[in-house]
């Protein structure tokens, strides 16, 4: 094989070739491949950071809605408990009132049968009178009334 000019040629020819293709072609598909590459790279970042947000604001939800849970069960348990109390206080009040006016019924009642009893009783001697008066048929006066007989017999 001769080394001649058209051989030196062919390769500064190449080389130059090679120095052009590596500026206009090799050089921009790298960079774009390189550019693509870090693009790739921080968006799977990016997603994997928000992933991990995600479940992070995941497992507060859950907390929160654990403890607002509680704090509603708290709130209703407290609340059933002052209206079982209010509920107690309202039925005792009313037993006591109810009890109170049926303490007054039966004072009321007691006197008056007390008075009916003490009227009775004042006017035993004039209705033995005539209860044999109307069987005998003449009025005859009743001796040795006994009080104590007839307060057995009314008040017991």
């Amino acid at each position: 094989m001769e080394f001649n000019g058209t051989f030196l040629a062919t390769i500064i020819t190449f080389i130059v070739f090679v120095f052009l293709m590596n500026k206009i072609l090799y050089a921009p598909v790298l960079d774009i491949m390189e550019k693509r590459k870090n693009f790739v790279d921080t968006n799977y970042k990016n997603a994997q950071e928000n992933n991990a947000r995600t479940e992070e604001l995941g497992r507060e939800k859950e907390e929160k809605l654990v403890e607002a849970k509680d704090d509603a069960r708290g709130k209703y348990v407290s609340i059933l408990d002052e209206f079982k109390n209010k509920k107690s206080d309202v039925i005792r009040e009313a037993q006591n009132s109810a009890q109170d006016e049926l303490n007054k019924a039966q004072s009321d009642l007691d006197n008056l049968s007390n008075e009916v009893k003490e009227g009775l009783k004042n006017r035993m001697s004039e209705l033995a009178a005539d209860i044999s008066e109307k069987i005998l048929g003449y009025r005859s006066d009743i001796n040795g009334f006994d009080n104590d007989t007839v307060n057995r017999v009314l008040y017991h």
